[in-house]
């Protein structure tokens, strides 16, 4: 199969708008098919010399190789040593031919073919032999950055730090603890946070393909459905602000979808986190010097907390039609 090749096109630019492309929030990866393989090459100390073999598309069926592409897998988010295949994330990675309409049914029999007929539990090998399937009949090599799908873990984090950032108190941080995670406009605006810094929201609105891939072991095809789709796109036109056309899309569009409760389960380990992680109050010592007042009117307790998301409550009424527990 040929590789579709990106074509990076280099321009003057102000140093602002070079700081800008350059900026990424949180967690988000991109990442592609050839620089996994450069990597895993290093992860796994093989000889250099067989960098350019691979950089040709060649994958020979040697256990070196096997292992390689079982380490691309992984690093790409496509196979799960538990799981195995994670098919909306390996799918990214191949364009089909256009006009092609057999592509899946021929890939699907290579599968049953061939990884199917693996006895042992070797991972190196069913990633291997699973690699060749998609890439001798799903389609042609994509090598553009694709998007990666955070970890459970790697979300978790991301939850935390909008926790941290968003400076909620330690009274919400129990509630969330507790599994209680309702509408409230500072969920709204953790919700948004999150999927912000996770990179499945974009400066286009919420990602359906990006929710597809995170929610790979499910291969829910109704994130990228016309129905699923006319609803986002319904909220983010309804005037909402940001933080409500999350929550709302969350709520009435992907509810059901891929893993039940993700991002609340989430928030609820991340509160947890939070809590255990509250400094105790203890005096400070200014070495003889006292601190500047600059300060002292925000709080009586030291501690600042955001207000409610700004211009959220002058568009409650049209915004605020759903409840409950979100996506």
């Amino acid at each position: 199969m040929k590789q579709l090749v990106c074509i990076v096109v280099f321009a003057l630019v102000t140093p602002n708008l070079i700081v800008a492309e350059c900026d990424t929030k949180g967690l988000i990866v991109e990442k592609s098919f050839l620089q996994s393989v450069h990597d895993c090459t290093e992860y796994l100390q093989i000889p250099k010399e067989r960098l350019g073999q691979y950089m040709a598309n060649e994958f020979p069926p040697d256990d070196e190789t096997k292992c390689l592409l079982f380490c691309v897998g992984v690093d790409l988010g496509w196979w799960n040593n538990t799981c195995g295949l994670q098919v909306p994330a390996i799918v990214s990675y191949f364009q089909p031919v256009q006009g092609d309409k057999q592509y899946e049914k021929r890939t699907k029999e290579c599968l049953e073919r061939r990884v199917g007929a693996i006895d042992s539990p070797n991972s190196c090998c069913q990633a291997y032999e699973t690699f060749q399937c998609y890439f001798q009949e799903f389609g042609n090599l994509v090598t553009c950055p694709q998007y990666v799908r955070s970890t459970k873990l790697q979300a978790t984090q991301a939850a935390l730090d909008c926790l941290v950032m968003l400076r909620y108190p330690e009274k919400l941080l129990k509630v969330y603890a507790s599994g209680k995670v309702e509408d409230s406009p500072e969920t709204r605006c953790l919700y948004h946070c999150i999927d912000l810094r996770t990179g499945l929201y974009t400066q286009n609105g919420i990602s359906l393909p990006r929710f597809f891939v995170r929610d790979a072991a499910y291969n829910d095809l109704r994130y990228l459905s016309k129905e699923t789709k006319a609803c986002r796109d319904r909220i983010r036109q309804s005037g909402c602000d940001k933080c409500s056309e999350v929550y709302n899309t969350h709520t009435e569009c992907l509810s059901g979808l891929g893993e039940k409760g993700y991002t609340s389960g989430i928030i609820t380990a991340a509160a947890k986190i939070a809590l255990t992680n509250l400094c105790p109050a203890v005096a400070l010592s200014y070495g003889g010097r006292k601190p500047s007042s600059t300060c002292s009117k925000a709080s009586g307790t030291g501690q600042v907390y955001n207000l409610s998301y700004p211009g959220y409550k002058s568009r409650m009424s049209s915004c605020s039609r759903c409840g409950g527990r979100g996506h």
